[in-house]
């Protein structure tokens, strides 16, 4: 019977390594640490720069200090820096913000949506701002998306909305201004709780904050203009 067992070990064996192995190292990774107790990828607030960076050392920094590590990413089929933001070398923020404005940089807002689900406190401000706050026990998560640039372009017709059949193509009609393209910049955040509940009880001063900490809780954005053929770009 020994040798029946010794087989079966070995064929179970084979079969297990061979599925193991038709799956990427990116998707293998995601199925180890799915159910882990980390507060952002795989990192967890209080960590240092260089165990975050063991943990990243997959990916390359683009830049580093004492105060932050950022690296580049894709998320959502959107272009953007992953940051990590320390104050005395432990970790307190963490999150993803648009490289430069594009016309999908609200597919960021949808991949936190996606993740989290409807969000307890929603705003939409004039000029097109959006923000969205999640609060668990474990992080504060935000989110944010603004239009930061609009293109113009030579269009010699645009849609009306009237006409002889426009009950029939109103549903039809395309979103946004005919000649238009609207870029967005937005924010993908995680911010350590205690840290937030910090900021509220002794009021922090905004210079006890880095410029990717305001950059990653929505305190500053990038400045916007619109770019007309031949006048370049406009404030």
């Amino acid at each position: 019977m020994s040798w029946i067992y010794t087989k079966m070990l070995c064929m179970f064996s084979i079969l297990f390594f061979t599925t193991v192995g038709c799956v990427s190292s990116q998707q293998l990774s995601n199925v180890f640490s799915e159910n882990a107790d980390y507060d952002f990828r795989k990192v967890k607030w209080g960590y240092s720069q260089e165990r975050v960076a063991l943990v990243e050392a997959g990916n390359t920094v683009y830049k580093r200090t004492d105060t932050h590590i950022i690296y580049k990413c894709e998320i959502n089929g959107v272009y953007c820096q992953l940051i990590y933001t320390f104050k005395d070398n432990r970790l307190r923020t963490a999150g993803y913000v648009t490289i430069t404005p594009l016309p999908n940089g609200d597919d960021l807002l949808k991949e936190a949506v996606n993740k989290h689900g409807v969000p307890e406190t929603h705003g939409q401000y004039c000029g097109g701002l959006q923000e969205m706050i999640w609060k668990t026990p474990n992080k504060i998560i935000f989110a944010n998306l603004y239009k930061t640039a609009e293109k113009r372009t030579s269009v010699n017709y645009g849609y009306s909305g009237k006409g002889l059949i426009r009950d029939i193509v109103r549903n039809e009609l395309p979103s946004g201004t005919a000649g238009v393209i609207t870029y967005w910049d937005g924010t993908y955040a995680h911010v350590d709780p205690d840290f937030f509940n910090q900021l509220h009880e002794i009021n922090l001063p905004l210079s006890d904050l880095s410029f990717y900490e305001k950059r990653l809780m929505g305190i500053v954005l990038r400045k916007g203009g619109t770019q007309i053929p031949g006048l370049g770009t406009i404030p």
